[in-house]
């Protein structure tokens, strides 16, 4: 397809070919976007180092003295807060952790003020050692599981016992 542009300015046209070939299909887009580099034992270290020099409300400093300041406050908080801090553990979740989760989410969603939307915070605080993310994370993959779906939502069945005052008869 051939398009033909004139400019007002200039007496002469501009001719535009654009073939299908050069142009995406219609309906799709591309995205691309660009991740942050990982982070290096280093730089951890120079994190930790600065971190406790400066406090842990100071990110701005923290990230204008970091090695080759590659790092924006926000990037040097989360790793601080997610993976460095001493209060911070990296053990595995246990089925008690499970439960306590799921009971304090599933309290959680009863409250009027929880319902618009989970405060991960307030509920990393109450679980002790674990992140907000961590717990976020964590929640997602228990809401995903069957098992946890089968024994949140299966039906209560209700077994029918014989009075206690009956009495059992026997034929021989």
């Amino acid at each position: 397809m051939d398009m033909e542009l004139s400019s007002s300015s200039s007496s002469s046209s501009t001719t535009v070919a654009s073939s299908p070939a050069s142009s995406p299909p219609l309906g799709r887009c591309v995205l691309r976007f660009r991740l942050p580099p990982a982070w290096t034992p280093e730089e951890d270290a120079a994190l930790e180092r600065l971190a406790m020099e400066h406090g842990s409300r100071h990110w701005r400093r923290v990230a204008a003295q970091m090695p080759r300041r590659r790092r924006s406050p926000a990037q040097c908080r989360d790793r601080w807060r997610d993976h460095l801090a001493r209060d911070v553990f990296h053990r595995p979740f246990t089925a008690a952790d499970d439960a306590e989760l799921a009971r304090l989410c599933l309290r959680l969603d009863d409250d009027a003020g929880f319902a618009a939307g989970r405060r991960w915070k307030d509920v990393s605080r109450a679980v002790y050692g674990r992140s907000s993310c961590a717990v976020k994370r964590r929640w997602r993959e228990l809401r995903r599981s069957d098992a946890f779906l089968g024994a949140l939502w299966r039906p209560r069945t209700t077994t029918t016992a014989p009075p206690a005052n009956a009495a059992i008869t026997t034929t021989c």
